[in-house]
């Protein structure tokens, strides 16, 4: 089992991996040390690998790609602790099966067949209401973010993926979305300024210190 947290943005701008990267740990050891936590936190962007395998990490100058596969791996004190695997990927468009339930079985299971082949629009995702104009961005742009995270995984790990939700949010002027229960009832949608004022200090408070010691 996994949650997830999406990243919608209302920009065409594609960030580099390394600015994700570097802004992610920057956002990290910000939390550590206002918790008054001596510990050093390191992101490194990898490219995803089997046990044996030789790491291979992500040039510098590589942006995020719908086919670029990428792991962050978050070390602390120079041991590596844990991993998150965000990604890049196109939304989905409206097919001839979003149609035909449209047609059988009413609006609200579907859509019309003059929306063929157009992004299926993201309408009740968030908590948080936006305005037609917010609504909109975020529906001309035909990609979004998620970073992923093992249910019951490691405490380095569960905090960092909100962390990395933030970067990009804040890169692309994004909006932070789960469907699966990973962020609390009341915040899907927020920009990454809104995350920030409670993500880091409520992940610590819930997991505690001592995994950073």
């Amino acid at each position: 089992m996994s949650t997830s947290i999406d990243i919608y943005p209302t920009t065409n701008y594609i960030p580099l991996v390394e600015e994700t990267r570097q802004r992610t740990q920057e956002l990290y050891q910000q939390l550590l040390d206002s918790h008054g936590i001596d510990s050093t936190v390191e992101v490194k962007a990898l490219h995803p690998f089997r046990d044996g395998e030789e790491i291979r990490y992500i040039d510098p100058t590589v942006r995020w790609d719908l086919h670029l596969g990428v792991t962050f791996a978050y070390w602390v004190n120079g041991t590596w602790a844990a991993s998150s695997w965000p990604c890049m990927f196109e939304r989905e468009r409206v097919t001839h099966f979003e149609v035909e339930d449209y047609e059988q079985l009413g609006p609200e299971y579907g859509y019309p067949a003059s929306m063929l082949g157009e992004l299926i629009p993201v309408e009740d995702e968030f908590d948080i209401q936006l305005s037609p104009e917010e609504i909109k961005l975020v529906n001309s742009q035909d990609h979004c973010w998620s970073d992923e995270r093992n249910m019951g995984g490691h405490a380095v790990s569960s905090i960092g993926y909100g962390f990395v939700a933030a970067a990009l949010a804040e890169e692309t002027a994004g909006r932070i979305s789960s469907v699966d229960c990973a962020l609390p009832e009341g915040h899907s949608g927020e920009t990454a300024e809104q995350f920030l004022t409670w993500w880091g200090d409520s992940q610590l408070s819930f997991y505690g210190t001592r995994r950073f010691q």
